[in-house]
């Protein structure tokens, strides 16, 4: 998963030690409020470690771009065709 996000951002993506980042966060709240860290930031300090960074790979960034690139012309198509009612929207924010 990593090696997708490196790619399709087209950074590198830290891979932290702790996989459960949501417990861990959660434990380092509780530790700034029970006074052993004075804030979150001196508390990821000194609790967050990385085991690995994923380097993109070049070519396949610029596949995802170029992927990209034809989703937003697809996406622009579609959006066309419904505000010309040939088609419904499959979705709607509240209110719309």
């Amino acid at each position: 998963m990593a090696q997708i996000i490196a790619d399709v951002l087209g950074i590198p993506v830290k891979v932290p030690r702790v996989k459960e980042s949501t417990a861990l966060g959660a434990a380092m709240l509780a530790g700034v409020g029970a006074g052993l860290y004075s804030d979150i930031q001196s508390a990821a300090r000194q609790v967050v470690g990385f085991e690995t960074t994923i380097q993109p790979n070049p070519s396949t960034h610029c596949l995802y771009l170029e992927l990209y690139e034809s989703w937003l012309r697809v996406y622009a198509a579609q959006l066309g065709l419904v505000e010309n009612g040939l088609l419904k929207p499959l979705w709607r924010a509240a209110g719309t």
